[in-house]
């Protein structure tokens, strides 16, 4: 399942979601004031390289966002 930001309209927090493709936006509520006036943003991602030496760490970015999958973070 992808990770989705989402910004609250209402309260401003901003805020990430594991949510199914199919998912509209009324299924999404705020965690913090449980509006669903929240906006999907744009997020990033990283990508990686495996080569024969293993991960290249120079992939991993620090977004200060999400981190997660294997790796550090």
């Amino acid at each position: 399942m992808p990770i989705y930001e989402y910004c609250c309209e209402k309260c401003n927090e901003t805020f990430s979601v594991f949510q199914s493709i199919n998912a509209g936006g009324n299924d999404t509520r705020c965690p913090k004031c449980d509006s669903n006036n929240v906006k999907k943003k744009v997020s990033s991602f990283s990508c990686c390289s495996i080569g024969a030496g293993g991960v290249n760490s120079s992939s991993f970015g620090s977004s200060g966002g999400f981190s997660g999958g294997f790796g550090g973070g």
